[in-house]
């Protein structure tokens, strides 16, 4: 059986339990939405691995809900496909709720209003992005060293980042305070940094 897009959602509709009209409308806007509308005939296998995630989070869509909960929606895409699911999701939080699960750090610093961070079931920290980054205010560093120290900072530290420089090797990594001995200095925070200091339990 060949599936296409038209009678993917169809089905689904039908499986909702809306009437066919209803889910007629319903259909079209959403492929208007997922930018898919002139490809709507081609069978689903012949779709990117970005242009499934968009088709499989636009079905949720079909019954409108209110709450919409997405277990690792950019996981695997390429850089292009992330940025298009990620605004996608900003588009769709407009006037729903949406809960994302995720590890993909960097898209829920984008999108997120609200972060609930959990370790083994527990609740860590609930909060809003610039409440939890100032969390991590003076804890963030950087140092500029050479090749043969790197080592010996990850050893010591939780190292989210290492570059290399025209001279040496630029090292990130989070402390709660500044190291003694070494020529660091201060940086802007990430959500990566958050995520490194509260989960990365190897030092």
């Amino acid at each position: 059986m060949i599936l296409q897009v038209w009678g993917f959602y169809g089905i689904l509709a039908a499986l909702k339990g809306l009437k066919k009209n209803i889910a007629k409308e319903r259909i079209e806007n959403l492929l208007n939405t997922v930018n898919l509308k002139e490809e709507a005939n081609k069978k689903l296998s012949a779709y990117s691995g970005g242009m499934k995630q968009r088709i499989l989070i636009a079905q949720a869509l079909l019954n409108d809900p209110k709450i919409l909960i997405l277990d690792e929606p950019t996981a695997g895409l390429d850089p292009k496909e992330r940025i298009r699911i990620r605004n996608f999701i900003a588009t769709i939080a407009l006037d729903k709720i949406v809960i994302i699960a995720t590890h993909v750090v960097p898209d829920v610093e984008f999108i997120a209003k609200e972060i609930i961070l959990l370790k083994e079931g527990k609740l860590l920290l609930q909060d809003k992005p610039g409440n939890i980054l100032e969390i991590m205010k003076d804890k963030v560093f950087e140092v500029s060293v050479g090749k043969d120290e790197v080592y010996d900072i990850q050893k010591k530290y939780k190292v989210s980042n290492i570059s290399s420089e025209k001279d040496g090797v630029c090292v990130r990594f989070v402390a709660d305070k500044k190291p003694k001995g070494l020529d660091s200095r201060n940086v802007k925070p990430t959500l990566d940094d958050v995520y490194l200091y509260m989960f990365d339990d190897e030092n």
